[in-house]
Order: structure tokens, then C-alpha cells, then sequence
């Protein structure tokens, strides 16, 4: 009997082998994964800047991270960090304005939710890298982990009829986010607040449940508030600054070398979406005059000068109450020293 060999199973193992061997391997899964929100909404540059983020991450040492983004369907800042509580444990992070983290401390107040203190965006920055280390100390010790710093844009005031002296916003109903009782209290004094989930904001324009929004520009561009709301204060109100906040229950999960991997990609990144956010706010008044004839109204020097008196005589009750006073008093000696141009002897 001639002995036998097998050469077409032979051949066939040699072709899928050689088939095999052409294909792509399919990545490794990440070893973790984060699930994490943002109000902001999809497609915004907020989103996709933490796509870009994402992306980096899969590819961490210590066996990368996967990013979850839910934008822009989580409810509003507060609901988004009660998901986050490790009681809930729904969400393991978010990218919060000020309105959000203040719900876990009322520390970074200082750096938005005091109206027209800030007059640039050099301002912004300076005031944040000094108080920065306390508030990241402060809400480290609270559970959380503040990755890095964003903002988006500065809130201007959109409305149905123009506004253009302090006393011409007096009458209005004027969009409040919810969650923070003490301020919307406050704001009664210059306005009527309507307290709303974002949701309901072009739905409460359109049926005169409200007839102003405080907002910043991309988000009024996105939600097309002109087309109902058509006239803009171009006061800078406040800053819109936020940041990328982990529950340090997810923090704790991940290796060492992946933890520092992300601080320095969220460094990195901070800076690329403060960047972009700012240019979007620029970019998108543009468009909303243009495209949806947004008719803006800037004030005199005079004017301006009208709307700070005005502003400023909320700034006794705010410190203590929605302020930390210590905060409110050191956010005051930043701006002077900024101001000055003569940094203080540390």
C-alpha cells in the first residue's frame, strides 16, 4: 500500500493559515470602562472633543479605558450627579459646568455664578489656576476627582423683546436651571427666574412660559433659540467654566500608570477644549446673525457701566450664601491683582 499524504487538508490548513495571517487583528477590548455625560449636546464641539478623548484612551497602559458619552440625554446638571452618586452608581463622571459641580460643592461658585466679575477670558483663566489646588483638594476629599478644566463660552442673554437697560430685564421671564433654590431666590431682584430642565427651554419660548435665556452662544446656535428668541445682549454675564469630574469609585478601580496616563491626556485636552469651545462661541454668534438674524445689542461704555452697577449690588448677598465669602473675597484680590498688573508677593 503506498502510504498516504494528506496534501489537500495539507494545502488547506496552509491557505487559511496564510488568510488568517492577512487580516487585521481585532484590538483588545479596554479593561475598563467609564460611562460618563455631559449636557452638551451631540455633535457639539463638548462631544466630540471627548470622542477625541475616548479614543486616546482605549490605548492607556494598564490595559486602557473604554468612554461611554451620554450627551445631551441624561436630564440636567443635577440629575446628571445624582447618576453619579455611588448610592445611584448609574454614571462614573461627567463634564460639569459650575451649575453641576456646585451640587457636590459650593467651592467653584466663585468661578461662574457670580454675574459680570469676569471681563475676559484672561480673567477666567488666571482666577482658576489660583484658586484651582483648593478646589481640586476640596472635591478630591468630597469623592471625586476633577480631571481637568473646560469652559464654554460666555452666557449672554437671548430674548423675545430686545433688552437693553437693567430695567428692561426687570419684567421678563427669564429661564432658571434647577437645583440651586438660594440663587433663583436671588434673581428675583433683577428678574422673574422660571425654573426648567434645559429640555423644556424652546417648547416653554414658544408657548411665553418664558420670554429669556441666559446662554451661551453654541447652545442657543444648537437649539436655534433665535428663531423664537431674536434679540441678544452682548454683555459678557458670566462665564460658562466647568470641568471633567470622575467619582473617585471608578478613580480607585484603575491602575496607577493609568490613572496618571489620563491626568496628562486630560491636561492635554483641557487646553484643546477651552481652545475650541471659545473659538465655537465666536464662531457661532456669527452664524446666528447671519443665518437666523439674531439681532445683537451692545451698550455704550456708559451702558456697560449701567449693567455692573446694576449687577454688582447682588454681590453682598451672593458672598456667604452662594459664595463661600473666603472664595468671594479671594476671587476679588485675584481680579485686582490681575488688574493691576503687579502680581502679589507670595
Amino acid at each position: 500500500m503506498k502510504p498516504h499524504f494528506p496534501f489537500p487538508d495539507l494545502l488547506k490548513l496552509v491557505a487559511l493559515a496564510s488568510l488568517t495571517a492577512a487580516l487585521p487583528l481585532r484590538a483588545a477590548e479596554p479593561a475598563f470602562k467609564l460611562r460618563v455625560a455631559t449636557v452638551a449636546p451631540r455633535g457639539s464641539s463638548f462631544h466630540q472633543s471627548l470622542q477625541t478623548m475616548g479614543e486616546q484612551w482605549k490605548s492607556a497602559p494598564g490595559g486602557g479605558v473604554a468612554l461611554d458619552i451620554y450627551p445631551g440625554t441624561q436630564g440636567g446638571e443635577p440629575t446628571i450627579v445624582r447618576r453619579m452618586n455611588p448610592r445611584v452608581g448609574q454614571l462614573d463622571g461627567a463634564m460639569l459646568t459650575a451649575i453641576g459641580m456646585q451640587q457636590i460643592d459650593r467651592s467653584v461658585s466663585a468661578l461662574q455664578l457670580m454675574p459680570m466679575m469676569f471681563r475676559s477670558w484672561d480673567e477666567v483663566d488666571f482666577v482658576r489656576e489660583r484658586l484651582r489646588p483648593r478646589l481640586e483638594k476640596t472635591f478630591f476629599e468630597k469623592g471625586y476627582v476633577v480631571l481637568f478644566w473646560g469652559d464654554a463660552g460666555w452666557v449672554r442673554l437671548f430674548s423675545k423683546k430686545p433688552i437693553q437697560r437693567p430695567a428692561d430685564l426687570k419684567p421678563m421671564n427669564v429661564y432658571a436651571a434647577s437645583g440651586d433654590a438660594t440663587t433663583v431666590e436671588l434673581l428675583k431682584d433683577f428678574y422673574n427666574p422660571v425654573v426648567l430642565e434645559p429640555d423644556k427651554i424652546l417648547s416653554s419660548l414658544q408657548t411665553d412660559m418664558i420670554n429669556t435665556v441666559p446662554s451661551p452662544a453654541f447652545l442657543a446656535n444648537f437649539l436655534q433659540i433665535p428663531t423664537v428668541a431674536g434679540h441678544m445682549l452682548d454683555v459678557n454675564y458670566a462665564p460658562v467654566v466647568g470641568a471633567m469630574v470622575l467619582t473617585r469609585n471608578a478613580w480607585d478601580k484603575l491602575p496607577p500608570e493609568t490613572r496618571a496616563a489620563l491626568r496628562k491626556s486630560g491636561e492635554v485636552n483641557g487646553v484643546e477644549i477651552r481652545r475650541s469651545s471659545r473659538n465655537e462661541d465666536t464662531a457661532a454668534l456669527a452664524t446666528m446673525r447671519e443665518k437666523q438674524h439674531l439681532q445683537v445689542y451692545t451698550p455704550s461704555p456708559a451702558g456697560l457701566q449701567e449693567w455692573q452697577t446694576d449687577i454688582a449690588k447682588v454681590y453682598p448677598k451672593l458672598r456667604g450664601t452662594v459664595v463661600p465669602a473666603d472664595l468671594f473675597d479671594e476671587v476679588q484680590a485675584a481680579l485686582a491683582e490681575f488688574r493691576s498688573g503687579k502680581p502679589a508677593v507670595k
